[in-house]
């Protein structure tokens, strides 16, 4: 399977790259931490440009799993504070798990966000690590908890897991609108450029449908990869590029093998998570893959991106020393990002362990 980028994927990366260059320096996640409506203005002009109609790309354009990827890897590059990953790669990516929007109908649910209704995923119980039903669904009635919902306090539409209740365990995609019958409680994020909170849901759903866990949650695996992939790669290119430039007894400290080897470390972690990302991308749009090996692809690649952002961002502390561990430098905001994407969806622990798990047919 060829899992290299192709010249209009490679010319949509670029595109991206140099747009948010442009508009979104990475002073704008700093911004966002202090200034909660900081991402309306870059939000306005990313469903401008049409990136939000990924979420339900058109018959006549051939975007699909790998185009998506693209796109987040280079808005997690920009650690960009806007709804992005939440809407078209969290929330979407349960919705187009679910089949055919024309069959589930969740057309309608789907086209508001590919026209910029910001949403989000919550699919997170207390004390679960990997995600999984945190609803349930009684006479049509929608009810349940979840915890660390992403971008909740900016979203209109919340996406969700639920099971029938009463003793049946069929799995069903649900979204809810928020307002009546959905109450927020607020709470402190890692990053406050992207806004974790819990929601409590009591309130009719607008649309639900049948679907199994694999195939609802491999998109979102994918999409949150992307998204971390694109942080690892924007921390190790400033730790390189700071390694070269800063100079001590006479030296650039790159050439020191304490930094030389943890930069190389980072680099081959990097490209080990983006390979897995692209190739999960990859088996997603092919229609032959089965929903368990699609599922586990996108599990190994979350994984690792988590692991390799999470590690290039650590060491873009350590490279720049006293200076790294500032307020004003950028690296903690590196720091944050890694550390919550790492944690949703299950982190890097977890999720290797329920591969392994049904690896080994179930056993604990």
């Amino acid at each position: 399977m060829d899992v290299g980028l192709n010249s209009e994927q490679l010319s949509l990366r670029d595109t991206v790259r140099d747009i948010l260059r442009t508009e979104c320096p990475p002073d704008a996640a700093r911004q966002a931490i202090t200034d909660p409506e900081r991402w309306r203005t870059l939000w306005k002009t990313v469903v401008d440009l049409g990136w939000t109609e990924l979420a339900a790309p058109d018959a006549t354009h051939d975007f699909g799993p790998v185009e998506l990827a693209v796109v987040l890897e280079e808005c997690g590059a920009a650690i960009a504070p806007i709804p992005l990953l939440s809407s078209i790669g969290l929330a979407a990516g349960v919705l187009r798990g679910s089949g055919p929007a024309s069959e589930t109908g969740f057309e309608p649910v789907l086209a508001d966000i590919a026209s910029g209704v910001v949403a989000t995923l919550a699919v997170h119980s207390r004390g679960c690590r990997l995600p999984g039903p945190t609803m349930t669904l009684q006479d049509g009635r929608l009810r349940g908890r979840a915890v660390a919902v992403p971008n909740l306090s900016r979203a209109e539409l919340i996406v969700t897991l639920a099971t029938a209740g009463n003793g049946d365990d069929r799995l069903v995609a649900a979204v809810a609108r928020c307002g009546d019958g959905v109450i927020i409680h607020g709470g402190e994020s890692t990053d406050p450029a992207q806004p974790v909170a819990d929601v409590e849901i009591d309130a009719d759903p607008l649309a639900t449908a049948p679907v199994d866990i694999e195939s609802a949650l491999t998109g979102p695996l994918i999409a949150a990869a992307a998204d971390l992939v694109g942080v690892a790669s924007a921390a190790l290119r400033r730790s390189v590029e700071h390694a070269k430039s800063r100079r001590q007894f006479g030296t650039p400290i790159g050439g020191f093998q304490g930094i030389k080897h943890a930069l190389a470390d980072n680099y081959v972690g990097l490209e080990r998570a983006r390979s897995l990302t692209y190739a999960a991308a990859a088996l997603l749009g092919d229609p032959t893959t089965a929903p368990a090996d699609a599922w586990t692809a996108a599990a190994l690649a979350k994984a690792a991106a988590g692991d390799a952002a999470a590690n290039c961002a650590r060491t873009a502390v350590q490279v720049h020393g006293a200076l790294g561990q500032t307020w004003e430098h950028d690296a903690h905001l590196y720091v944050r990002h890694a550390w919550q994407g790492a944690a949703m969806l299950g982190d890097s622990r977890a999720l290797y362990h329920e591969v392994g798990r049904r690896f080994c047919g179930g056993a604990a």
